[in-house]
């Protein structure tokens, strides 16, 4: 298959750099100030696009809830596209998930029994993946999810977590690092899957 991006040459060479197994996002590095990019997947038989994907940052997103007080707690909402939100809550160095609907419904993704309960932190961007007819209405997510398994100074293991968006969003797949750790991440996403646990409605 092949990839067919509509980006500078220079954005081109930092995403597929960021397919190494020692990558930190599923999007690559190098989106910069760009809210958002558009990808489409093709197919080499027919050159029609199987999946379009969009790229939305996680990172500097509006603070919606902070607190100092014993346990440091904050609170970010990152937009994504068609509506979809992501809620990332920090507390005590461990980060947690939900999943905003555009009619509102917030998910919880089970990312702590995922983690182990470890220090945590999402990566920087979100792979949102959609199919090609139409208006860009998504149906799987992709993330990086980074897990202290070890006593520090022990790296960080970074997963990649495919989410199923519908219909109630739920983890269907953990890709341990590797060699095609976004491929299969990838194929996790666009394939039936049952949730790998139960999330949390609210």
């Amino acid at each position: 298959m092949s990839l067919r991006i509509g980006l500078s040459p220079v954005v081109v060479a930092a995403m597929l750099a960021g397919c190494s197994p020692e990558a930190a996002e599923p999007a690559g590095r190098g989106l910069g100030a760009s809210p958002q990019v558009s990808s489409s997947v093709t197919t080499a038989a027919d050159d029609a696009p199987s999946r379009v994907i969009r790229y939305t940052s996680l990172k500097d997103c509006p603070v919606t809830r902070a607190s100092r007080e014993e346990m440091p707690f904050t609170e970010t909402v990152c937009e994504g596209p068609a509506g979809w939100r992501l809620r990332i809550s920090d507390s005590d160095a461990r980060q947690s998930l939900e999943v905003v609907a555009p009619g509102g419904q917030a998910t919880r993704l089970d990312t702590a029994a995922i983690g182990g309960g470890g220090f945590s932190s999402f990566g920087s961007a979100a792979e949102w993946r959609a199919p090609p007819a139409g208006e860009f209405r998504p149906d799987a997510l992709i993330v990086r999810y980074q897990v202290a398994e070890r006593p520090y100074p022990a790296p960080e293991t970074a997963y990649l977590l495919a989410v199923r968006l519908l219909p109630v969003p739920c983890v269907t797949a953990r890709i341990a690092p590797g060699d095609r750790q976004n491929a299969l991440a990838r194929e996790a996403a666009d394939e039936p899957r049952a949730c790998l646990s139960n999330s949390a409605e609210g």
